[in-house]
């Protein structure tokens, strides 16, 4: 921190002495030519990163979700549910190294995905 703070003193130091030796006239082009060129950088450097966030939010069409290494689920009574993976996965999901799921007393438990109509 301190180290960038020193760079950024001495450059605009640097600046400020380069500007003076050039007179108005000059240093006001220099100042404008330089302004258009970072204006242009940052311009670039926020649509890249909208396209980015845009794209992360994105999720490929057909694809379901990943779950990996989830904790454990237990289920106890009838009707109760305990599931350590996925619920609903879509085709193309990724379930990948899912905790371990109990039941007792006519409860379902599941590790891995819980799709509609796979239970027996």
């Amino acid at each position: 921190m301190i180290f960038a703070t020193v760079l950024m003193t001495a450059g605009l130091a640097g600046t400020v002495v380069f500007l003076t030796g050039q007179g108005l006239d000059r240093a006001e082009k220099w100042v404008s030519l330089v302004g258009v060129f970072a204006s242009v950088v940052i311009s670039v450097m926020g649509l890249v990163l909208g396209w980015k966030t845009w794209r992360q939010g994105q999720a490929p069409s057909g694809s379901g979700g990943r779950v990996r290494r989830t904790g454990n689920a237990t289920a106890v009574g009838r009707g109760s549910r305990a599931n350590s993976g996925s619920l609903g996965a879509a085709p193309g999901s990724v379930v990948d190294r899912t905790g371990h799921a109990w039941a007792q007393d006519g409860a379902w438990a599941n590790t891995g995905e819980d799709r509609p109509g796979k239970r027996p």
